[in-house]
């Protein structure tokens, strides 16, 4: 058994069918999957997946909010980041990176936001990624959307230095 394995039920557990992961993954993948396709199309899909969740006053801010973090994520990696199909109930390895990072800002487990950070797109890029994923956090907390934090899963596989695999849909 590998070790993204040993400690999938510990994640899966955790996540498995809450509101505020489930809001979160949709926008994060529609709003990738639109930046990987150019298709408007994909963010109004987020807009629409959104209004499932909220209210249209809250929306336009979170909506915002998701742009700001996708884009930056997107403009300050050095590689392609990976996402899935919003389908999907499983996570690549960039997508636990980023729920990661999310729920240690809105947490304020600074040691463990900046691994997620650096892991996603390098130490000497992260400081924007942090700020957008600090608000985001903070939007998200204030409607009572509070992800569940990993506790040190992805510290403990990515010092294991077995990941994940990495997959991108485009």
């Amino acid at each position: 058994m590998s070790e993204h394995q040993t400690h999938a039920p510990e994640v899966a557990g955790q996540h498995a069918d809450a509101p505020a992961e489930h809001l979160f993954f949709a926008q994060y993948r529609y709003w990738m999957a639109g930046y990987a396709t150019r298709d408007m199309f994909c963010w109004d899909c987020a807009w629409d997946a959104l209004l499932r969740y909220v209210a249209p006053e809250v929306g336009k801010a979170l909506y915002a909010e998701f742009h700001l973090f996708t884009r930056i994520l997107n403009q300050s990696s050095r590689r392609p980041i990976g996402w899935l199909p919003d389908i999907c109930r499983c996570l690549c390895r960039d997508e636990y990176w980023v729920l990661n990072l999310v729920a240690a800002s809105q947490q304020g487990h600074a040691h463990e936001e900046l691994l997620a950070a650096a892991e996603l797109v390098g130490i000497d890029d992260a400081r924007a990624l942090l700020g957008a994923s600090r608000s985001l956090g903070r939007a998200l907390k204030a409607e009572q959307f509070v992800l569940a934090p990993l506790e040190g899963v992805l510290t403990r596989i990515g010092r294991a230095g077995r990941v994940l695999p990495q997959t991108t849909w485009h």
